[in-house]
């Protein structure tokens, strides 16, 4: 993903007396600067991340503008108001960054918890290791919190945490600041979609080591095929000779997820490398990983049911064995 970093400013959120240090102009971008703040860009654009659609006429939208000074200044404050009443707080950097992918703009806003951390200060020999503060998480991890809004489209991804206020966890970010309802992630979708499956095969004596692994297989086609998830191929696949577990199947997918399960503008790798191999555990302690393509492939590998209701797994045409 081609990402270019027009604009950024940050504020800063304190626990203390949960007030904002606001600074009164953009940040200088330096190439080291830009590269963090791309790779947190990119960690955003991931199967965790809500999607939605906001309305033109939406409060939150309508403080978006080309001054992103004045625009950050706005929604820090809003978003100050609606998190002061968390009841875990700390030190936290508000990030504004007007970024361009594709010929469009965005509006991104994150919110990075500072950390405490030992830094080696070569300045003081006698006791050279001291805990640092305000110390910005890696370039390789996810923001805590984030928003990008596509300023064309109005489509947005969310990553939002939920806060605790009077013993309850609320989606301030969604339900307080845009007042809007996502769609759940892809990652959700796609758990659901798992949890689902097994509990309808269960009802209907099915859910055996053979159907889970073939739930795998079904859902790692989509991911490397298709932009979307559908819970009617899923049906077909999974429940191929039973009529009514498969009605049951895409009637209860859509009571939890009725929107479509799409996969675009997401990055859907850690979900392929999660259901790219068959791990089975068996009752013997052995422990075996095969990937799905010689998992389907019966030249290479074949489960035997035995008569006495045990399994054998017959593995053919193995070139090499290493012991690693």
């Amino acid at each position: 993903m081609d990402i270019y970093i027009k604009k950024a400013i940050i504020h800063q959120f304190l626990p203390t007396d949960t007030e904002l240090v606001f600074a009164d102009k953009l940040l200088e971008i330096s190439p080291r600067i830009e590269e963090y703040f791309r790779k947190k860009i990119e960690r955003v654009y991931s199967d965790q991340a809500k999607k939605g659609v906001l309305d033109a006429e939406n409060a939150f939208l309508s403080q978006v503008t080309d001054d992103l000074v004045t625009t950050s200044l706005k929604i820090a404050e809003t978003w100050r108001e609606a998190f002061s009443v968390s009841e875990n707080q700390k030190t936290n950097d508000l990030i504004f960054l007007e970024f361009e992918t594709a010929g469009i703009n965005h509006f991104c806003f994150m919110r990075l918890a500072l950390r405490e951390s030992l830094a080696h200060l070569g300045s003081d020999l006698d006791n050279p290791i001291k805990v640092t503060q305000n110390n910005l998480p890696g370039p390789g991890t996810p923001p805590d919190e984030a928003l990008i809004i596509n300023r064309s489209s109005r489509q947005y991804l969310l990553l939002e945490k939920r806060i605790k206020y009077n013993g309850a966890f609320l989606n301030y970010f969604s339900e307080n600041l845009l007042k809007d309802s996502p769609r759940i992630s892809v990652q959700k979708s796609i758990k659901t979609l798992e949890q689902t499956a097994h509990k309808v095969a269960q009802h209907f004596q099915q859910d055996d080591f053979q159907f889970q692994s073939k739930v795998k297989s079904a859902i790692h086609k989509h991911l490397e095929e298709e932009d979307a998830l559908s819970p009617e191929e899923l049906a077909d696949n999974l429940f191929d000779h039973h009529l009514t577990a498969r009605l049951t199947f895409i009637d209860q997918v859509k009571e939890s997820i009725p929107e479509p399960i799409t996969f675009e503008g997401i990055d859907t790798s850690r979900q392929v490398k999660k259901f790219e191999n068959q791990t089975l555990s068996l009752s013997n302690g052995i422990e075996l990983i095969v990937p799905n393509t010689v998992y389907d492939d019966a030249e290479s590998v074949e489960f035997i049911q035995n008569t006495d209701g045990t399994y054998s797994i017959l593995i053919k045409n193995i070139e090499a064995i290493k012991n690693k």
